[in-house]
């Protein structure tokens, strides 16, 4: 079955072929190393995301990403928008933006961090003066991938 999902993983590259469980179980691990919160809201707009965040007990899903904790996203116009919706905002709350894809990571200073399949393989990177910004302090098992630059 694990070679299967592998294969399934390496043809489509994405979500889809993860199965639910294991996608919960890693963004739980990082979005709780991200916040020192007990419970964390979530913005995401990415249906398979949302399907899975749904069954957790920690992580909420919300409608307005300005109220987010931290805001998944999967898709350059995503991106754009929240950012749009953050430099119209009133508030000072600082959402912690982390994405799907290398290249969000790389184009956009104000992603913390991504998490992303490259060649079969899950690739996880975070910036350090992006996590510097947010007063972000992670475990010692993250160390090893955060990155002065890109």
């Amino acid at each position: 079955m694990r070679k299967i999902l592998i294969l399934l993983i390496l043809f489509y590259g994405h979500l889809y072929a993860l199965d639910r469980d294991s996608t919960l179980k890693i963004y739980h691990k990082l979005f709780f190393s991200l916040s020192p919160k007990a419970e964390i809201s979530v913005y995401v707009k990415d249906n398979e995301y949302r399907k899975i965040f749904l069954t957790s007990k920690r992580l909420h899903l919300i409608e307005d990403p300005k109220e987010a904790d931290i805001v998944l996203i999967t898709n350059e116009k995503t991106l754009d928008q929240v950012l749009a919706q953050e430099k119209i905002s009133k508030t000072d709350k600082k959402t912690i933006l982390f994405v799907t894809d290398y290249h969000l990571l790389a184009r956009y200073n104000e992603v913390v961090g991504a998490f992303y399949w490259r060649k079969g393989r899950s690739q996880l990177l975070f910036v350090k003066s992006r996590l510097d910004k947010y007063h972000i302090s992670l475990p010692d098992e993250y160390q090893r991938f955060i990155v002065d630059v890109l």
